[in-house]
């Protein structure tokens, strides 16, 4: 008999689970690796230093201590609209110091403010690791503060990248627009978030503030909302306060495993890319689904005696069938859309993607239909002999088919590599 658990495993869910990864993002990153000498010479100092993300120029304000221990933290700041990078580095500067972390403010592209997806994600990626390459960080342990537009955008990369920054702690900020809102559903781990407000901040309302905590809450996200009385918007007369107790927040958090980064899906040929890639996960489940259901009708047919049994056998056959030709329907399905999204103008290897994910889709309709023909010899009215030989030669093609899928899938994991 065919053995229907086997191929389950091969086509696991997990494959369904595909964001864009950072491998797949083309970005074009210098890293500057700087030698050990002058590494140690900026050590409890503030330099400006930069990096090319994306082909351009961006600018950033580092903070290393001369405290700083192996597997350091690292706090990246994210300033508010009109400032830069060293707004928020400097009133962060004793706290790194004293606690032994390394924090760096990064500028927006633009004195407004921050954008997705000019200054981040990939920015922030590019960034945090090329300060990875040149000083012990666990990245496990990478936050994110920011204020006023520092703290908006701050969650908005939060849900964007919820599995790369550990937890997040911004002071006067909110979503207030649905577009904002929306981002919320982007996040695939509930990152912790903390926010600090002024009863008397006219540019962040409590109303907004609560609103935000409420929205977060009612997606099962941890968040806390620290209501000061009197204070305004503004940060930095109350900074050494505020940082503390932002810190006292972070440091608790860590990842549990290694951070997977994502590459932003703007709208346009990638975000269509992106709905694609929603509808062939749906289709996957349900495939899976079946597959589950298949297995279980083969494992019946396990003990059964053909002779004895032949009308049980030939319902369960039956069964059987019908559910491997539905499946392999979903799979046909999801190949086609796969080979809609490689249509899209995306980058070169995104397209790869999409043309192997169409071909491992196909090669699995495939191997069902071929399990169903292993079925349909069940309902035949010829002899014993017969039956089984042509079951025999079905498993001989499935077998083949099985390793021709096994290597689309090796292709796929060396593309993401």
């Amino acid at each position: 008999m065919i053995e229907l658990h086997r191929w389950s495993k091969m086509m696991r869910s997990e494959r369904w689970k595909f964001r864009l990864s950072s491998s797949l993002a083309l970005l074009c990153l210098l890293i500057f690796f700087t030698p050990i000498a002058l590494v140690q010479d900026k050590l409890g100092k503030i330099v400006k230093e930069s990096i090319i993300s994306n082909q351009k120029k961006r600018n950033y304000y580092l903070f290393v201590p001369a405290t700083v221990k192996a597997s350091t933290p690292l706090i990246v700041l994210l300033h508010g609209s009109g400032h830069n990078g060293l707004s928020l580095v400097e009133p962060w500067k004793d706290l790194a110091t004293k606690e032994g972390f390394i924090i760096v403010g990064p500028d927006a592209a633009s004195g407004g403010g921050w954008s997705a997806p000019r200054d981040g994600p990939d920015f922030l990626h590019d960034l945090v690791e090329a300060l990875k390459s040149k000083y012990s960080i666990n990245p496990r342990r990478i936050y994110l503060f920011g204020h006023s537009a520092g703290a908006v955008f701050a969650l908005m990369m939060s849900t964007a990248e919820s599995e790369y920054f550990a937890a997040t702690a911004i002071h006067a900020g909110a979503f207030r627009t649905p577009d904002e809102y929306k981002t919320i559903s982007n996040a695939t781990r509930k990152i912790p978030l903390a926010i600090w407000v002024g009863t008397n901040d006219a540019f962040f309302p409590l109303a907004d503030v609560r609103a935000t905590r409420d929205a977060f809450q009612s997606k099962g996200f941890t968040i806390e909302v620290t209501e000061m009385p009197g204070h305004t918007h503004w940060y930095y007369d109350l900074a050494p306060s505020i940082n503390q107790r932002a810190w006292e927040f972070l440091k608790k958090y860590e990842l549990t495993s290694e951070p997977r980064y994502s590459q932003y899906l703007a709208p346009g040929p990638a975000g269509s890319a992106n709905k694609l890639i929603e509808e062939i996960n749906e289709l996957g489940t349900k495939a899976q689904r079946l597959i589950q259901q298949s297995n279980e009708q083969e494992l019946e047919l396990n003990g059964k005696d053909f002779a004895k049994d032949r009308t049980q056998v030939r319902q369960i056959a039956q069964a059987e069938i019908d559910i491997l030709t539905e499946a392999a329907g979903l799979w046909r399905a999801a190949a086609e859309k796969a080979a809609s999204a490689s249509q899209l103008g995306l980058p070169g290897k995104q397209k790869q993607y999409f043309d192997l994910i169409a071909q491992y889709d196909l090669k699995c309709a495939e191997l069902l239909d071929t399990m169903r023909e292993s079925a349909e010899a069940l309902l035949s009215t010829e002899s014993l002999a017969t039956i089984e030989a042509k079951r025999a030669e079905a498993q001989k093609r499935a077998d083949k088919l099985h390793q021709e899928v096994d290597e689309l899938q090796k292709a796929i994991d060396k593309l993401m590599r």
